[in-house]
């Protein structure tokens, strides 16, 4: 369990650093490129598609940008937390959907297949991730921090396309996407937060 075992403090920092620049600066980066493509609509496209034409260096350097920062937080996380079996599998999909995701910036949209195993890849996994460590670590806080945020990444990813399919007016994947990137910031920033404060 944190802060039982004497910890790795600069590994912790370190990773912490990454974990809160690497989505930080992710998001923010896609969001640009969002407001800069003149052809890009929230009720019609996907984000992935910016993957593509004149934002494209924006948007999947932002993809490499967040997966190599966030696979070093992965690190930091795993120093952080207890090393039982669940909480393992937590660290150990977070880690996998940070290498996916910045395979998103290498196989863009018009590689159909590649990139819609790569895009699902971190949507999917890095909340299944949050909701492993939250039921595996006996932190009573990051528990019900990483359970909540998991769950409603995955509820944002798996069922709410299927809402927008029965609304009266057109919403594109871009929405449930961002809302997904969101709540995994929100996780991420918070679990950063906690490697940077930890002592020994």
């Amino acid at each position: 369990m944190a802060g039982v075992a004497l910890k790795n403090v600069k590994l912790l920092r370190f990773g912490g650093f990454c974990g809160i620049l690497g989505s930080g600066l992710s998001i923010t980066l896609v969001l640009i490129a969002t407001v800069l493509s003149p052809w890009f609509r929230w009720e019609n496209n996907a984000l992935s598609e910016l993957g593509l034409g004149e934002m494209s260096l924006l948007f999947n350097g932002a993809m490499l940008i967040g997966g190599v920062f966030i696979f070093f937080f992965s690190f930091g996380l795993r120093e952080y937390l207890d090393g039982n079996r669940l909480v393992r599998a937590g660290v150990n999909l977070v880690t996998a959907a940070s290498i996916l995701l910045a395979l998103v910036g290498v196989f863009t949209f018009d590689m159909m297949l590649m990139h819609g195993i790569v895009s699902l890849g971190p949507l999917l996994l890095a909340p299944l991730g949050f909701v492993f460590i939250g039921f595996g670590t006996e932190e009573a806080k990051i528990r019900k921090f990483s359970i909540g945020c998991g769950a409603a990444a995955l509820v944002s990813i798996l069922i709410l396309p299927m809402v927008i399919l029965l609304l009266p007016f057109k919403v594109g994947f871009a929405v449930p996407e961002i809302t997904n990137t969101l709540i995994t910031t929100v996780w991420l920033f918070g679990m950063g937060t906690k490697l940077i404060k930890h002592e020994k």
